[in-house]
């Protein structure tokens, strides 16, 4: 299971770049990035399940002007794989949920990330020597390129094996009410998706906490059957 989480950190931090900074053709989108992952973690249906949760869980918080949301290609990316790993210990369902539990802190990171990259390549242009623009130009987008691949790989690298090594703990211990309750998890991430969509909204952080509140109740009643 080693070279398929390896080969999914490899291959997420790679699509993870047409977000910004390659391309941009929506591959990046988690309803592409986490089937494609899913398919190299073995388990594409697994792939669709948090795909689909995330991609509609976004849905209504496009980057639109100065607006920058959190990422959810990177937390897609980090989610897919643990999703799958976590799988192995409980049902496919509780498995996707509790992955897009542990991994939503993450789409920060990967705004984060984003961001400090930004910032960093924006030195390159200033060194441009006068009279070489064209061959430095070039120069300066190459190195802007790898430099974004391996923050990206470093920063999901840590993100997947900090995740992966918290499911297969919490698979071991945590109570079949609580993954009872994580079950619901994908379904939420979608009502919540097109909620937010018809209400015509951008989330706000006290949207955040109703989510956890609900979590809670759906914990309670699962626990009480």
């Amino acid at each position: 299971m080693i070279l398929p989480v390896v080969s999914s950190i490899l291959a997420g931090a790679l699509l993870w770049l047409d977000r910004v900074f390659i391309f941009q053709s929506m591959i990046s989108r988690p309803i592409i990035i986490s089937p494609v992952l899913g398919l190299i973690m073995g388990n594409v249906a697994m792939g669709f399940m948090i795909g689909a949760s995330l991609e509609l869980l976004w849905l209504n918080a496009p980057p639109v002007g100065a607006y920058l949301p959190n990422d959810e290609s990177f937390c897609a990316a980090a989610a897919t794989p643990t999703a799958v790993l976590a799988s192995a210990h409980m049902s496919d369902a509780a498995a996707a949920g509790f992955a897009l539990a542990a991994s939503l802190p993450f789409a920060m990171v990967g705004r984060t990330l984003d961001t400090h990259i930004r910032m960093l390549n924006q030195d390159l242009i200033n060194r441009v020597p006068e009279g070489r623009m064209e061959p430095a130009v070039r120069n300066a987008i190459g190195k802007a390129l790898l430099r974004s691949y391996l923050y990206a790989l470093a920063a999901l690298g840590i993100s997947v094996g900090l995740l992966c090594t918290a499911a297969v703990l919490a698979g071991e211990v945590l109570p079949g009410a609580v993954k009872t309750a994580l079950s619901y998890m994908p379904l939420a991430g979608v009502a919540i998706g097109l909620a937010g969509l018809m209400a015509k909204e951008v989330p706000r952080p006290g949207h955040a906490g109703l989510f956890i509140l609900g979590m809670i109740i759906i914990l309670m009643i699962s626990w009480i059957h």
